[in-house]
């Protein structure tokens, strides 16, 4: 620990410190903290969710089929579709919590 004394101005408040280093910019771990979490938002890039519009012609062209794009190919309800699943009447692919249909399947049936 030296004796000397670093007098200051933080750069984040501009209040007058005495600093316990020659490298000390902050008068507060606060301070600190503040112009950390400045540079972090600064520096964090922000990617855009923007979900595609499905439409039968976006649709043409894909074998499997999930429901909420059954029900927009096949102009039907949910309730129906999930009906079927009940029923044990559509063959399907389940992953992760997501059912998916062979599009041939669903036309033989609906």
């Amino acid at each position: 620990m030296s004796h000397l004394t670093i007098k200051r101005k933080c750069t984040e408040c501009n209040k007058d410190f005495i600093a316990k280093s020659s490298k000390g910019i902050y008068c507060s771990k606060k301070c600190f903290k503040k112009k950390w979490r400045l540079q972090q938002k600064q520096n964090s890039v922000v990617l855009t969710k923007e979900k595609p519009i499905i439409t039968k012609e976006y649709l043409q062209n894909k074998h499997y089929l999930s429901v909420k794009e059954s029900v927009i190919f096949f102009e039907i309800s949910e309730n129906i579709l999930r009906r079927k699943i009940k029923e044990n009447r559509l063959n399907y692919i389940c992953l992760k919590k997501r059912f998916l249909f062979l599009k041939s399947d669903l036309i033989k049936i609906l």
